[in-house]
């Protein structure tokens, strides 16, 4: 049995909020489509990922003896064989899209409205490609059985058929719309909600928004870009780059800047030290993981005087 707290890299006494952001580091660094060698690993990740993030499903695994008080065998058997069902069908592979956000968009969430090419079942031939027949390989099962070991080791392996590549059936009379694929390309425009505090590298599925591929709708992944602007996401920190002339430190004890949550005031300090920002504590993202704090870096920049600063400065002076 795999041992999904060593896949994860984390203890056996590990908390949910734990081993959540073991996951999602570990999915970043091994999606196939960051990484296109680690898709094995990946699939790896998910499936540990999966059972110790439900509270039941990681109680049958942490106890796999039904008579030690790990549960009821006729469900774990039965459990053991959806999975080994749910790992031999064949899948969809997800479709990956990249949607790009502003810090204040993460910061409150936002509605986006994406297009993108995917493709969609052939209305011609109902995404079947065409007329059929059962694949003499695998009987139509989509998969063929190998057995493995010998002696009391042997164990069954299902893969998948390399005939009919895990449809079951082999077209033999195509459809001249889609050329027997049974799916078109064109292009799908969609409204997805993006919850707050998402950052960069971050994935979020739109289920049955991929592909439609050997009959089969797949899966969209939509993929966090975080950019910067005038504000910059650092962990659940938000950082605000602002400018300050000379005059401005001298005349102003305070300074009005603008957080998404709407204008504040801040007191300035007798000496400023622009490589030490201005904190304001708990001004930043809400996540699971806590709640960051909003800095203030003041960036000191010459500017031309207008005639009411002028005034204040000579007034000062005086």
């Amino acid at each position: 049995m795999k041992d999904y707290y060593q896949i994860l890299g984390v203890n056996k006494d590990a908390t949910q909020l734990e081993i959540k952001k073991a996951y999602r580091q570990l999915s970043k660094q091994f999606h196939p489509d960051v990484n296109p060698e680690g898709e094995d690993k990946f699939k790896e990740i998910v499936e540990a990922y999966e059972t110790l993030s439900d509270e039941n499903k990681r109680k049958r695994y942490d106890n796999p003896n039904p008579f030690g008080g790990g549960g009821n065998p006729f469900d774990m058997f039965n459990e053991m064989m959806n999975q080994k069902r749910r790992r031999s069908q064949p899948k969809v592979k997800d479709k990956v899209l990249k949607v790009t956000l502003t810090p204040e968009e993460s910061y409150r969430g936002v509605e986006k409205e994406v297009t993108y090419k995917s493709k969609h079942s052939c209305q011609m031939c109902n995404g079947t490609g065409g007329d059929k027949n059962t694949c003499t390989t695998c009987s139509g099962h989509g998969v063929i059985q190998q057995k493995v070991g010998t002696g009391f080791f042997t164990q069954i392996v299902e893969s998948q058929c390399p005939t009919c590549r895990g449809r079951g059936s082999i077209v033999v009379n195509p459809c001249y719309n889609c050329n027997g694929e049974g799916s078109l390309d064109r292009f799908n425009t969609i409204r997805i909600n993006i919850p707050k505090s998402v950052d960069s590298g971050d994935f979020l599925r739109v289920s049955g928004k991929g592909d439609f591929i050997n009959g089969m709708q797949g899966d969209l992944l939509i993929q966090i870009n975080m950019t910067k602007d005038k504000y910059e996401k650092l962990g659940n920190d938000l950082v605000l780059k602002f400018e300050l002339s000379p005059v401005d430190i001298l005349l102003n004890k305070t300074i009005t800047i603008n957080h998404p949550d709407g204008s504040l005031k801040i007191n300035l300090p007798d000496n400023i030290n622009t490589d030490k920002p201005l904190r304001l504590k708990s001004k930043g993202f809400v996540t699971s993981t806590g709640i960051g704090d909003f800095y203030v870096k003041i960036n000191v920049v010459n500017k031309e005087l207008t005639k009411e600063d002028k005034d204040k400065l000579k007034l000062l002076l005086e």
